[in-house]
């Protein structure tokens, strides 16, 4: 339920509209949804066997630190709370601010007061933002079990939602399937497979969330059993229902018409249905995006808690709630940071922002298990990665790909993701040399 709760979000009902810039085939469309459901797939293998070695909260963090070196995992971990974690917040609470917006009167939507003296605007989708993101922290803040009972039921809302869109889409006449033709390019060039791999940026923030039960693996029982079978599940599941949406947008719009549509999951069900029934869809679509943020909420907070732990973050972030059991502090800082980014950027810098620095870091702990396997660190008997060394070899090559292109296509943003990385570098020498890193924390509680 985690996994798929935390896939589907706002990139699937936006995602689509923004790759059609670069790709104008609905076969090369859909392929490339099907390529970053295998990619998927592969990056859950590789992080099923990663999250058995090392069962414990804070993932990535763990991989990185064992198989490289400790600068490198607190670098992993620095980003998720500067860039990775609370970009996708941030991202994925914009998007939701866009939905709801459709509820109310242009006046509404159009409301925005802006400083001129700091460059800043303040408009009624960030308002919307920051409020669902205060909600959903305040909610984790309060208990797992709590924020966890809320989650199964924004999943299972989620999935419904999807199967219903794609039931009703393909059940209105007002689409034609004349928009699927031409299928594919009659030549390809460059820029076929240059439009393939602009694409699967943002297609790989929309299927990221399968990599979660690697920063609550601590908490999972049996996880040498339980987390391998939910990856593959929870992503096969996902990649069936994503391709079913893209083909109900390609049923309402050609290619062409889509470009640049940030709501598509919107503007092709009022094409095929009208705006009062769409507005329907659009309650269940919110439910959809929430389930994402608040998983990601969930999970994301765990990453500094797991630092302080290690001694490579302030001491308060590592202690748990007294009454709630819950990495409180963390869950706050982060709250407070992914204010600040929804505050300062737009959608779209948001989206480029954080997939730049997820991919890098995706691609970074996808080499880490051929080290962890030489090395032969684990925790306890882990799952072994079935296809062994393809999937991750095939993980690795496509995510340093997806890195590339993005580097290209979009460098100011992908560079402004590195300097914040980078800006860890003295703090990793504060924690490392003045804290002494090595030191134990004992656990203790608020």
């Amino acid at each position: 339920m985690l996994i798929v709760g935390n896939i589907i979000g706002i990139g699937i009902f936006t995602t689509t509209g923004y790759i059609s810039q670069y790709i104008e085939h609905s076969g090369t469309m859909i392929l490339v949804w099907i390529l970053g459901g295998l990619l998927s797939i592969c990056g859950g293998l590789t992080y099923a066997e990663l999250s058995t070695r090392l069962p414990r909260a804070g993932g990535d963090f763990h991989y990185l630190y064992h198989a490289f070196h400790p600068l490198l995992g607190f670098l992993f971990g620095w980003s998720t709370l500067f860039v990775t974690y609370t970009g996708s917040i941030a991202f994925i609470a914009v998007g939701f601010g866009h939905y709801v917006l459709n509820f109310f009167p242009d006046v509404i939507q159009g409301y925005s007061v802006t400083f001129p003296l700091i460059g800043f605007e303040l408009t009624a989708t960030k308002i919307c933002a920051v409020g669902i993101t205060l909600i959903f922290t305040f909610i984790n803040h309060r208990g797992v079990r709590q924020g966890a009972q809320w989650q199964i039921i924004l999943t299972l809302t989620s999935i419904i939602t999807l199967a219903a869109y794609i039931l009703f889409g393909f059940s209105s006449a007002k689409g034609s399937w004349s928009n699927f033709l031409p299928v594919f390019p009659s030549q390809t060039s460059l820029s076929f497979f240059s439009g393939i791999g602009v694409g699967l940026i943002g297609i790989y923030f929309t299927y990221s969330g399968w990599t979660v039960l690697a920063y609550v693996a601590g908490e999972i029982k049996n996880p040498e059993k339980s987390i391998p079978k939910a990856t593959f599940m929870g992503v096969f599941t996902v990649v069936l229902l994503y391709i079913g949406v893209n083909m109900v947008y390609l049923y309402a719009f050609p290619t062409g018409i889509m470009k640049n549509i940030p709501d598509i999951g919107f503007e092709a069900f009022q094409a095929l249905w009208g705006k009062g029934f769409t507005l329907l869809f659009t309650v269940m679509i919110l439910i959809a995006v929430a389930s994402t943020l608040n998983s990601t909420i969930l999970s994301g907070a765990r990453i500094p808690y797991a630092m302080s732990r290690q001694g490579l973050f302030f001491k308060r972030f590592g202690i748990l709630h007294q009454k709630f059991e819950t990495p409180s502090q963390s869950l706050w800082l982060q709250s407070i940071w992914a204010v600040i980014l929804i505050l300062s950027g737009s959608f779209n810098q948001l989206l480029t922002f954080t997939v730049f620095v997820m991919v890098a870091f995706g691609a970074l702990a996808g080499l880490s298990l051929f080290i962890l396997r030489q090395k032969n660190i684990q925790q306890e008997k882990p799952y072994l990665a079935w296809g062994y060394p393809v999937t991750p070899i095939i993980y690795v090559f496509v995510t340093f790909w997806i890195l590339i292109n993005t580097l290209i296509d979009q460098p100011r943003e992908s560079l402004a993701g590195l300097i914040l990385v980078s800006s860890g570098f003295p703090f990793y020498y504060y924690f490392s040399k003045i804290l002494n890193r090595n030191k134990k924390i004992p656990v203790a509680k608020e």
